[in-house]
Formats: C-alpha cells, structure tokens, sequence
C-alpha cells in the first residue's frame, strides 16, 4: 500500500492548488451573454479568434449568428468544428494546426466537454509547437500561457469553463488522459442558459451527474480546501434541486441558468480539491467502450462510495445534510445520501450497470484506474487493485456478473450491505504523516506556477 508517502505527496499538492481559487474566469452569466463576448475580445485587442465547436452546434445556428455579431464588431473568426466525441491526439493536433495557420489572436470554445478539451490543448499545442500532444499528459507540462481563452458551455455538467484540467484521449492505449495545468483555465467563462434550450433530456441528466459527481468526490476527497468545500456543497444543493426539473422541462431558461452555475460550482470545486475514484474508472470505461462519461458517473457513483464505508461518513453525512434528509447517526444520513444519488439517477432512466463492460476486461480496467488514482486522488480510503475490480464487477450487467463470479468462492465478492464493514478494514489508521516545511514548498510551487502561468486579464 502506498501510505503514507502518497498521503504527504497529497498534502503537499492540496496546498498548492489553494492558488486556483485566486484565477477564476471573468463571468457572464445570463440568457444572451454568448454576444457580450465581443466587448471582453475588443478589450484585449483581439482581432481574429478561432471558434472551436462541433458540425451539429453549427448547424443550431447559433455559430453563424455569432461569427456576424463579431464581423460586425470589427472581429474576424475561423470556425473548427472537426471536434469528436472524447478528443483524441490527431483532433487536437489538427485544430492547433488550424489556429496557427489562419493567424488567430484567441480562442472562443462553444460546446460541451470535448469542445472544451480540445480548445484547451490545442491552444497549449499552439503556443508549444515543438511538443506533440501526449507530451502534455500529466500535471503542469503546459507552464506557458495559452492564447486568451473564452469557454461558452453547452452542457451544464463539465465545469471546463473554469477548471485546469483538459481530458484527452489516446485510442492506441484505449485510455483517456488527464492534462492538467493552471495555463488551461480559461480567461472568460459564458453561462448562457439559451444554449441549452435544445439539449436533450438524456444530455441533460448525464452531464448533471457529472456535475453532482465532481462536487461530491471534490467534497469528500482529504487536504482540500474548505472554499472549495462550500462551492461543492452548494453545487450539491443545486442539482437535487434543480436537476430532474430541467431533465422534464428543458425550455426553462431559469433552470438551465441554475444548473450552469452548479456545474461551475462544482468546477471550481474539484478542479481545487480534485476528483476520486469513480473518474479513475470512467477514464478506463470511456476509453474503451466509449460509454458517455456522466452516464459512467451516474453508475459508479454510489457505488464507489458505498464502498469507501465509514470513512466517507461523516462528509457524505453533511451532504446529506444539506439536501433535507435526516438521521439520528452520520451513517444513515450517509446510507440517505447515497440512496438519494441512486433514486436521482433512476428517475431519469439512468441504469444501475454498464452493459459495456466484459468481465474478461476487469483486471486492466482495474489496473488503469489504479495508476490513475493513485497516488494523485486525495480520496477517503486508498485502494488497491483489487478493490477497483471489485467495483467493476458490481456494475457488471447481470449476465456478466454471473459470469464473472463463476466458480469463485462466495467471500469473492462483496455484498453491499458488507461493503461499509470491508471498506472499514481497509481504512488506514489514524496515525499522523509529518510534513516537513509542507507549507514553505506549497506556496513556493505556487507562485512558481504563477509566474508561469499568468492569465492575460
């Protein structure tokens, strides 16, 4: 087990990203905000954008009404709109050769979370044209500011808008790739609730699991910040709210505008406090099987926090808490919590299981998450290998569970309602991990990336 070397590395990462909560976008929020953009470009003097979005938003409409609103502007743009589903290397790759070839100043990314990935690299691949893309895979490879970068989402789950971090995906290895650096937080984010007017009713209750699962892993996870805390919760309290009312009715811009902020919320959450386990996972999940990335969300979500026991208790409990439940003990407002992710996700369709997924898979899956989790994930309990596969066979559909546990011994799998007591074994003990200097190297690697990072306000 990697304690406690891994808790200390922890520690040490929890504090220097405290920085991030001092470079948060410029907002603009509110229906119509997406033609404010213009008055934020001009201020910088920028002359010719790269608009970064998808065929299918292009054809909504809303790409050539803005494009003129900016000629009209004195601003001149040039749409890519070549962005797949999970960007992979040659999408990035060909949109930064798209913006250094058409001469553009900034980036304006219109779309849901690929959109925003693939601006977020190919602007880090602009200003670096000597690296490839998988050269940026991992923590601060960037340290260069990417040209001025405005995220206008589409969806309300990603909170790419305002967070470090770019996904990418690498069909060779079938593993998507976390790029992470301060230089990817975007200058200007835009929450316009009119964007989301056509999204779908499926969309809708992926991508608001998504942001329900950011802000409770950001919440539960060791180290972080208690700001970020409370923008966590308050996500939290927003999509029990408001979630399944914008999943019925999708033409109502005050819920659409709600649940952006909550995704922004929950952005600024684990983009400060990082995400868990379930993203361990659902990298794998998608990678391989192209499972949209919420709906991985949704299934893992109790699951992994089940899972963890009685270590995430007490803060589960708290979230439970602040949604309205009660109960006499942290352990049944927890149990509520986790039942209440359970009925939220079940009364918009979402399954209990990931039909995807073989059981012959299980072990790299479980390997994948591993590396990834550990030791970057500060999470309430550290697993090991088998754990993650032990998750993996309880989302199995019931076919390949059956499958999967054939002529295994019956203490091979663990029973949910056990599932506290197993993750209580492995909790680690409470002795205390000395951190020499831990503050003095935080904030110095913190004005270190600062100075390698600045934002061009």
């Amino acid at each position: 087990m990697i304690e406690p070397l891994a808790r200390a590395r922890q520690l040490v990462t929890a504090q220097m990203q405290k920085v991030q909560l001092r470079m948060l976008p410029e907002l603009l929020v509110g229906p119509g905000s997406l033609y404010d953009v213009q008055d934020v470009l001009r201020d910088q003097d920028i002359r010719c954008v790269m608009i970064v979005t998808t065929e299918g938003f292009v054809k909504r409409g809303v790409v050539p009404s803005f494009t003129q609103d900016l000629l009209s502007h004195g601003i001149t743009s040039a749409v890519f709109s070549e962005v797949t589903p999970d960007p992979d290397v040659e999408c990035v790759e060909k949109a930064a050769a798209f913006y250094r070839s058409r001469g553009c100043e900034g980036i304006v990314a219109i779309g849901g979370g690929s959109v925003m990935d693939c601006a977020k690299i190919a602007g880090a691949l602009a200003v670096k044209p000597n690296k490839r893309a998988l050269d940026l895979v991992g923590t601060m490879k960037v340290r260069t500011s990417l040209p001025y970068l405005v995220a206008v989402p589409t969806t309300a789950g990603t909170g790419s808008e305002v967070t470090a971090a770019a996904v990418l995906t690498d069909p060779e290895r079938q593993r998507k790739y976390a790029v992470s650096d301060i230089a990817l937080i975007p200058d200007v984010a835009v929450l316009d609730p009119n964007l989301l007017l056509g999204l779908s009713p499926e969309m809708t209750a992926y991508t608001g699991m998504d942001a329900l699962t950011h802000a409770v892993e950001a919440y539960t996870n060791r180290y972080g910040s208690r700001e970020a805390r409370v923008y966590a919760r308050r996500a939290v309290e927003i999509v029990f709210k408001d979630l399944k009312a914008s999943y019925d009715d999708g033409r109502d811009a005050s819920l659409r505008e709600n649940m952006l902020i909550a995704s922004y919320y929950a952005g600024i959450a684990f983009t400060n406090n990082m995400v868990g386990y379930v993203h361990a996972l659902a990298h794998g999940i998608g990678g391989r099987y192209h499972v949209q990335h919420g709906l991985a969300n949704a299934v893992l979500l109790p699951v992994v926090l089940e899972e963890f026991g009685v270590a995430a208790e007490p803060r589960l409990a708290r979230l439970g808490e602040a949604i309205g439940l009660g109960g006499a003990s942290d352990h049944e407002l927890a149990a509520g919590f986790i039942a209440a992710i359970r009925e939220l996700a079940a009364s918009m369709g979402i399954p209990e299981t990931i039909p995807e997924i073989r059981a012959e898979d299980i072990p790299e899956l479980a390997a994948g998450a591993e590396a990834e989790g550990n030791p970057a994930y500060p999470v309430p309990v550290v697993w090991s290998q088998a754990d993650f596969e032990r998750v993996l066979r309880r989302v199995l559909a019931e076919e390949a569970q059956e499958e999967a546990t054939a002529g295994e011994p019956q203490s091979a799998a663990i029973e949910p309602a056990t599932a506290a007591e197993a993750a209580a074994e492995r909790a680690p003990s409470n002795r205390k991990v000395k951190v020499a200097a831990a503050g003095a190297v935080a904030a110095a690697s913190a004005a270190m990336m600062i100075a390698k990072a600045k934002k061009r306000r």
